[in-house]
């Protein structure tokens, strides 16, 4: 179950539910998966409801804008060792910035919350 509705993921972006992408329940779907993923299922769904349901939202906001072939392909689709070279799914070469598989503000949400790993003996 998503952590978050069309009416969440509306309100989120400032439009009418009416206006978000026919495959909006799908991408909150996947979202939460994701969130699931990156938190190592650690979330409290009642305790952190608030924080689940803005980084669900952020990163179908991010699907939404950039588009969802990242997080189905996986971020790199090609590289050599000669001269080094990385070509990442968005198609931009290394070096240059690439699209995270986590929305930057679904981590700030999930970071701030404690609920990204923070290595071994870490608070």
């Amino acid at each position: 179950m998503a952590y978050a509705t069309k009416a969440d993921l509306a309100a989120y972006l400032g439009v009418s539910e009416a206006d978000l992408p026919p495959d909006a329940d799908r991408l909150l779907e996947r979202a939460s998966e994701l969130i699931d993923y990156v938190t190592m299922d650690r979330a409290d769904a009642e305790a952190h409801a608030d924080t689940l349901r803005r980084a669900t939202c952020a990163q179908a906001e991010m699907w939404i804008s950039e588009g969802e072939d990242v997080a189905i392909r996986g971020p790199i689709r090609s590289f050599s060792l000669g001269k080094w070279s990385v070509t990442y799914g968005d198609g931009r070469q290394s070096g240059g910035d690439r699209q995270p598989e986590l929305a930057p503000r679904a981590r700030q949400a999930l970071a701030l919350a404690g609920l990204l790993y923070r290595g071994v003996g870490a608070r």
